[in-house]
C-alpha cells in the first residue's frame, strides 16, 4: 500500500503529469504489490477471525455448562422445599440467581461477538473476491503487455530495412527452389537406375539373338515402302 501512496502524493503534490507517468509506467508492479499487501492483510484477518471464533466457541460452551448448573440447582432447590428445608432452598435459590446473572451476561457478550464474526467473515469473503477478479484483471493487462512487446519488436525488425518482407520472401523461395532441385535429382537417379538395368538386359537379349530389331540399311527401307505403294 505504501509504494501507491507515496506515487499519489507526488501527483497531489503538483507534478501531475510526471506522478502519473511513474504510475502508468509502473502500473503491473503497483497492482502486484497491491494484491500481495491485501493477500497478507487478508491472511492476518482470518488469524485474528480464528481466535474470535475460538473465543466465541469457549462462551457457548461456559453457557451450556451454566444452564445445566442452573438446573442441577433448580432439583436442589425443589428437594430442599420438598424436606421443608426453607432456609437451604433460599441460599439454593440464590446461587441460582449468581448463575443466571452470569449466564446472561455470557450470552450477551458470545451474541455480540457472534455477529461480529459473521460481518468480518463477510468482509473477507468480499475482499477475497475482489483480489481474484483483481488478479484476473492482471492476467489479462500482462497479456496485453507481452503482446504489443512482441508486436513491437517484429515491427521494429521489419522496419530495420524497409526491404526484410521481401528479403524473407526470396530466402522461402531459394528453399523452396532447393528442395525441388534435391527431388529432381533424385528422380533422375530412379531414371538412371531403371536405364541401366533395361540396357543390361537388352544386352542379354541381343547376346542370344533374340528380339533382334536392327534394320538392314537402305535396301529395307527402299523395299519397306515399295510394299506400301503396292499395297
Amino acid at each position: 500500500m505504501g509504494v501507491l501512496k507515496d506515487l499519489f502524493a507526488a501527483v497531489k503534490g503538483g507534478a501531475n503529469e510526471v506522478g502519473e507517468a511513474i504510475i502508468d509506467a509502473n502500473a503491473i508492479r503497483i497492482l502486484e504489490q497491491e494484491i500481495r499487501d491485501a493477500e497478507n492483510a487478508i491472511n492476518s484477518s482470518k488469524q485474528s477471525l480464528t481466535r474470535m471464533k475460538s473465543t466465541d466457541i469457549r462462551l457457548k460452551r461456559e453457557i451450556h455448562a451454566l444452564s445445566e448448573d442452573v438446573k442441577d440447582y433448580e432439583e436442589k432447590a425443589i428437594a430442599a422445599l420438598e424436606a421443608e428445608e426453607e432456609s437451604l432452598a433460599v441460599e439454593v435459590a440464590e446461587r441460582i440467581a449468581e448463575i443466571e446473572s452470569e449466564h446472561n451476561e455470557k450470552s450477551i457478550e458470545q451474541a455480540a461477538l457472534e455477529s461480529e464474526i459473521d460481518k468480518i467473515h463477510k468482509m473477507i469473503k468480499a475482499r477475497e473476491h475482489t483480489i481474484q477478479k483483481n488478479k484476473r484483471e492482471l492476467d489479462k493487462v500482462r497479456t496485453v503487455k507481452e503482446l504489443q512487446r512482441a508486436t513491437e519488436s517484429v515491427s521494429s525488425n521489419f522496419a530495420a530495412t524497409g526491404t526484410s518482407q521481401h528479403r524473407v520472401a526470396k530466402a522461402l523461395e531459394r528453399v523452396k527452389s532447393k528442395q525441388q532441385n534435391w527431388q529432381d535429382r533424385m528422380e533422375a537417379g530412379d531414371w538412371m537406375s531403371e536405364a541401366d538395368a533395361n540396357s543390361d538386359l537388352d544386352a542379354k537379349l541381343k547376346a542370344k539373338g533374340i528380339g533382334n530389331s536392327e534394320t538392314g540399311g537402305a535396301s529395307d527401307v527402299l523395299a519397306r515402302l515399295k510394299a506400301k505403294k503396292g499395297g
